[in-house]
Parts: C-alpha cells; sequence; structure tokens
C-alpha cells in the first residue's frame, strides 16, 4: 500500500500543557481511518497539525494533497447555490455538486436549511478542491446512513482516502482503521473489528460499541456466537444456524 501520510514523535503543547504528547502513525492509500477518543484528548488538533494549522515538535511528512474541514460555518453567501459558486463551475464540477444535492435544495437560504445538509456543503467544498487525503472533523455523525454511504462511495471512487473524528462510534463501522486517543497519546489502534474487540479497555476509556458489535460479544461470552456481527440480520442468522 502507498503510504499518504506519515506522523512520526508529533508533539503539541499549549499554556497549560502537553496537547499531542509523542504520537506516531500512517495513513495508507485507500484505507480510510477512523479517529475517536476521550474529550480532549487531541482530535481535532491532530487533524489541524497533519493539514498545516497547528504548530507542532516531530514530523509530518505529506505526498498527496491534503484537505481539512471543521466543524464550523464561514459561509457567507445567502444560499447554497451560490455559497458553492455553483454558476462559475464546469461541467465535471457541476457533477460533483448534483450528486449530493437537489436543485431545490441548492436554491434554498443556507440559514434555513439544517444541519445534515450544512456539512454537506462543507464536504462538497471540499471535494470541489481535489484532495486525496480528507479529514473530516465530526461531519459524517450528522448526516444520515444513506448519505454516509453516497459520501463513502464518492471518495472511494475518486481514491480519496478519508480520515474521520467522530464521536458516534456506530459509524466506526463504515471505517477500515481505527485509533482510539487517550490524553494526547494513542491508546489502541488497528483494523477496525479488532479494536472493537477490546472492550474493557474502550469502556474504561468510557467509549462504548456499536449495538450488534457489543452484543456479539456478549453472547460469545456464552458460546452463542463465535463472531463479531454487525448488524441484527448476521446476528440473528448466526444465532439461529
Amino acid at each position: 500500500m502507498k503510504k499518504l501520510v506519515e506522523i512520526k514523535d508529533l508533539r503539541i503543547e499549549n499554556q497549560l500543557g502537553k496537547i499531542i504528547d509523542n504520537i506516531s502513525f500512517s495513513i495508507y492509500e485507500g484505507v480510510n481511518v477512523f479517529l475517536c477518543g476521550t474529550p480532549g484528548s487531541g482530535k481535532t488538533t491532530l487533524l489541524k497539525a497533519i493539514a498545516g494549522m497547528r504548530k507542532y515538535k516531530g514530523h509530518i511528512t505529506k505526498t498527496v494533497p491534503v484537505e481539512v474541514v471543521l466543524d464550523s460555518y464561514d459561509f457567507t453567501k445567502k444560499t447554497i447555490l451560490e455559497e458553492l459558486e455553483y454558476v462559475r463551475l464546469n461541467e465535471k464540477d457541476k457533477k460533483i455538486v448534483n450528486k449530493f444535492f437537489t436543485k431545490s435544495v441548492l436554491k434554498k437560504n443556507i440559514l434555513d436549511v439544517e444541519e445534515s445538509i450544512l456539512k454537506m456543503v462543507l464536504l462538497c467544498k471540499a471535494f470541489l478542491r481535489r484532495p486525496l487525503v480528507l479529514l473530516a472533523d465530526n461531519l459524517l455523525s450528522y448526516l444520515d446512513k444513506k448519505t454516509v454511504e453516497k459520501v463513502l462511495n464518492y471518495t472511494k471512487k475518486n481514491k480519496i482516502t478519508l480520515v474521520t473524528v467522530s464521536t458516534a462510534i456506530e459509524e466506526a463501522l463504515f471505517y477500515d482503521y481505527m485509533i482510539v486517543l487517550d490524553k494526547g497519546r494513542v491508546a489502541i489502534e488497528g483494523k477496525t473489528l479488532q479494536v472493537l474487540e477490546q472492550e474493557k479497555i474502550l469502556k474504561r476509556l468510557g467509549i462504548g460499541l456499536p449495538f450488534y458489535v457489543d452484543l456479539s460479544l456478549q453472547l460469545r461470552l456464552y458460546g452463542l456466537v463465535d463472531g463479531i456481527y454487525l448488524n441484527k440480520e448476521d446476528l440473528v442468522g448466526a444465532i439461529w444456524k
């Protein structure tokens, strides 16, 4: 796999102490990463450092364009259509916008739409800048499952590697790799299902498990299933084998 970003011995401090304390990991092409952790563990700060928005000590090596989308708004136009500068876009870029917005939604006043649409505006603006690594700070958790799948399908088709910070643990199931931060350090990392099996560590950190993963683990203790299942259909099927 091609290494797109390498973070090595990353350290960030402020007046109160260490925010990021000697973190090292890499981002590989096509391996989407779910980043979660305890409150104040440095998740957003880490994204800002990777994107070049925060001073740090250590090393960050990027071989491709990296874009960060933070959970904040600086919209200046009245409608979504105007905010995305739709009329100035070429036909290829208009097709990107049309994947995520209907014509009627594009015409709406940006102050009158729900939170999920505002998050999609932020993501769409990032897609138009053609990143190969997209860092998203707590955005996809506002979207419904169908829209999340649409976003992930788009990133996969266009070879965009996604790194998402989120507090919605159910969202982890969409990702290949998982990193859990605690007090500025990596507490656990690895393939998502392998990390989710570390139930005791996650619960000690105050991080729950996706419902069907948690249920699978409990049933496995009693010998009722022998694996981890991500949805009701697969779990029920395993119980009734």
